[in-house]
């Protein structure tokens, strides 16, 4: 992708990236992180052999919470994430929590930015916001925004991230340090990019090419287990 038509996405996102319907930050990001630079238990270069390694197959439901979630999306596929507390606790449990009673099934991606990212988990219920977990913040989170991973979206506030949460479609290094990535996709990333596929419509608030014109929704979120041989 050209190096200008990355920057008007970048700043599209900006104006839709929020966990309600408020302007988010639009701080300049940092840039330099690299994953030569990220030390600790959680390295880049594992997490990227980690993204996309396995087939939804290896997985099955488990009765108690884990640190995999599969979500099954309507008419698309299903699309396994492991959580990674290690990074970012607090956004980790907070879905963890979430899922546990249901609160995503039947929620929707409601906005789509290929070759960027997708945004679900808006529910109806008002949520209590959560720390945001990113260097811009004052907290150390290693893990850095590449396809497959998956971050809290929030508003302009630091501190506003509920429910919404965003899997991108590819690398926006823009991000790193200014949201807070707490796991990624281990299965099922060609769901991603099958649903970045759809027909889209424009945001009539941001002017945004980004609306799905089919309903992408989220029929279950459900803990998973690597199934026994």
């Amino acid at each position: 992708m050209k190096k200008w038509i990355r920057l008007v996405l970048a700043g599209l996102f900006a104006l839709g990236l929020c966990a309600c319907a408020k302007t988010p930050e639009t701080t300049e990001a940092k840039t330099s992180e690299t994953a030569a630079a990220v030390g600790g238990p959680l390295e880049m270069a594992a997490v990227q052999e980690e993204i996309n390694s396995r087939a939804v197959s290896d997985f099955v439901e488990s009765a108690e919470a884990t640190d995999y979630v599969k979500l099954t999306v309507k008419d698309f596929g299903e699309i396994v994430v492991r959580l990674r507390p290690d990074a970012a606790p607090i956004s980790a449990q907070n879905f963890k929590d979430l899922v546990s009673r249901g609160y995503y099934n039947g929620t929707t991606f409601h906005r789509v930015y290929p070759g960027f990212m997708i945004q679900g988990g808006e529910g109806k219920e008002e949520l209590s916001p959560i720390k945001g977990e990113f260097s811009a913040n004052g907290v150390d989170n290693p893990l850095l925004h590449v396809r497959g991973v998956l971050s809290m979206a929030r508003t302009k506030v630091m501190d506003s991230a509920t429910s919404q949460f965003f899997l991108m479609h590819a690398d926006y290094p823009s991000l790193n340090g200014q949201y807070a990535a707490f796991g990624y996709v281990v299965a099922g990333l060609e769901t991603v990019d099958k649903i970045c596929e759809i027909e889209l419509g424009t945001n009539p608030y941001s002017g945004e090419r980004s609306v799905p014109q089919t309903e992408v929704l989220i029929e279950s979120a459900v803990f998973v287990r690597t199934a026994q041989p």
